[in-house]
């Protein structure tokens, strides 16, 4: 008779912080689960407490109350087991940890092996790591039942001398259970289930994986739980971008469970899902309804305004267009087709005249040198002032609009349009924001962004016949090449990229990061953004273009 065991993945989304709301959320998901005949149920990494916590961590009232936390959801944990991430402390030393909870208290804990200390990550500078690991012992259904439990990073072990997962199995696990907090970025998803399948495919044990979902900060998470049975089948996918809980029963005999097919979704769809998702989590658990965009008729600021309506509502989302006498007669007209289309507010407030005041303001001090961007810039930080404006007298929350390319060049003005409280899309290249405009556009089955915005040259228009300076289709794969993957002037010419082209961006690069320093907080969806992952002094005489 087979043996069938029923797990159920609560796939939540918790806030860093809200211990009380988390507790809560955690024992109602709990307490379904039960309803629904589980007899084990899973929670993500650190789930009563948040992630990432980061220097929370260093307050020894917060750990003192994750460890009532812990306890209090315990003592609502019945018969059946639930296991559940949090900080485990012993004689001032912390530890992420699994505790697995039954009959109303904490009666296995397992702590996490491998601390990620690359790009967002930087967990040895809170927890110890654990020295050994091993299956905890657990009786369901009247058979003891050895659970591989073990912590995200636990599975990332192709370059770690020690390898969790395969400890687990030698010591007898009849399953793997992975409890994850795992950032979001394009097609991670996939590499997930492809680390599972070869431990898997190596030990020939089920693998069952809970992630955690939810935006916090500039960080997303996507959750795409999944199991996969013993013969290498994925018997569960879960949703991206959403909150659920799911059963997977398996077969603990012969390691079986029904299979499915596993879907996902284009990378453009994807990445809008991602930016809507972490947009609306922000807004949510910042205490936000509502956010203020400035409308340039220009494909960027199109671009956020289209996420900002499908994530917050086209009420709630304010467009403002603020044409200066170099502004053309297209890009006011784009900006209010692009308002209409999308059903957003829109109110229009010319700056010439404003400018003109600033410039005769100025006359005096500034005599006797040459217009250049400083007179440009005046405009950008005008704009940025009524956006401001509108930020503290309507409390809305203003969305900056740069993409990922601009910011890479500096090729945008500081307290101008880089002002804002949410950068949306600074982790997006300028070639991605035209695709995923396009895509919209195909989803939505008309011109939601008009197609002259899609199709005109891209231009700041600060000053007269003004167009960006770059070719876009080049400068933006190479810009990718540099924050990404690190590339220097040699490998990028041996790519096939001009050396001299490839010298310029490597300095601008290098120049603006004084710029990005003082952004707005960006939304991660690629490997590699600018943010807490990425961290190069401000002052640096390193001149590696010049040394190439």
């Amino acid at each position: 008779m087979a043996f069938t065991l029923r797990f159920h993945l609560a796939q939540v989304n918790p806030t860093v912080g809200d211990l009380e709301g988390n507790a809560e959320k955690i024992i109602g998901y709990y307490h379904l689960a039960v309803r629904d005949g589980s007899d084990c149920v899973i929670f993500p990494e650190l789930s009563n407490i948040g992630y990432p916590p980061q220097d929370l961590l260093l307050i020894n009232q917060f750990i003192e109350d994750n460890l009532y936390s812990a306890r209090d959801i315990a003592s609502a944990v019945e018969n059946v087991p639930a296991i559940v991430g949090f900080v485990d402390e012993i004689d001032g030393v912390l530890y992420s940890a699994g505790a697995v909870m039954r009959h109303g208290e904490i009666q296995h804990i397992v702590h996490k092996c491998l601390l990620p200390t690359y790009d967002v990550f930087d967990e040895d500078r809170y927890f110890q790591r654990a020295e050994s690991c091993a299956p905890v012992p657990l009786k369901l259904k009247g058979r003891k039942v050895h659970l591989g439990i073990h912590l995200c990073e636990d599975l990332w072990d192709e370059n770690r001398s020690v390898k969790v997962v395969d400890e687990l199995a030698k010591k007898d696990a009849d399953l793997f259970i992975n409890l994850s907090a795992s950032p979001f970025y394009s097609g991670k998803s996939l590499e997930r289930i492809k680390l599972a399948r070869k431990k898997v495919a190596a030990f020939h044990k089920p693998f069952l994986y809970c992630n955690q979902v939810g935006g916090q900060d500039e960080l997303i998470f996507d959750g795409n739980s999944f199991a996969i049975d013993a013969h290498e089948n994925v018997i569960f996918d879960g949703k991206a971008f959403r909150e659920e809980l799911t059963a997977i029963e398996i077969d603990l005999d012969d390691g079986a469970g029904e299979q499915v097919e596993v879907s996902r979704l284009s990378r453009e769809e994807e990445m809008f899902r991602a930016l809507e998702f972490g947009l609306e989590d922000y807004c949510r658990k910042s205490g936000f309804s509502t956010a203020v965009i400035g409308l340039s008729g220009g494909i960027d600021s199109s671009l956020v305004a289209a996420i900002a309506r499908e994530a917050l509502g086209p009420e709630n989302v304010y467009g403002i267009s603020m044409p200066s006498k170099y502004s053309s007669g297209h890009s006011r007209n784009d900006a209010r087709q692009l308002a209409d289309n999308l059903g957003i507010h829109f109110t229009s407030i010319p700056i010439e005249e404003t400018h003109e005041t600033y410039l005769d303001m100025l006359a005096e001090p500034l005599q006797g040198t040459e217009p250049d961007t400083t007179e440009e810039n005046i405009q950008a930080r005008i704009r940025g002032n009524i956006l401001m404006a509108y930020s503290n007298k309507f409390g809305h929350l203003v969305l900056s609009t740069g993409n990922k390319t601009e910011l890479a060049l500096g090729y945008c003005t500081l307290y101008g349009d880089m002002v804002g409280g949410l950068a949306v899309i600074s982790d997006v290249n300028k070639m991605d924001v035209y695709g995923l405009s396009e895509w919209y556009n195909f989803t939505r089955g008309e011109d939601v962004i008009p197609e002259n915005i899609l199709t005109k040259q891209p231009s700041a228009e600060l000053k007269d016949d003004q167009v960006d300076p770059f070719d876009y289709n080049i400068v933006s794969p190479l810009v990718d090449e540099v924050v990404e993957n690190h590339r220097s002037v040699q490998s990028l010419e041996d790519m096939g990229y001009d050396r001299k082209l490839a010298k310029d961006v490597i300095r601008r690069i290098r120049l603006a990061e004084y710029k990005r320093r003082q952004a707005a907080p960006g939304l991660k969806v690629t490997r590699k953004s600018f943010g807490s992952g990425r961290r190069i002094p401000i002052v640096n005489h390193y001149r590696e273009e010049e040394r190439s």
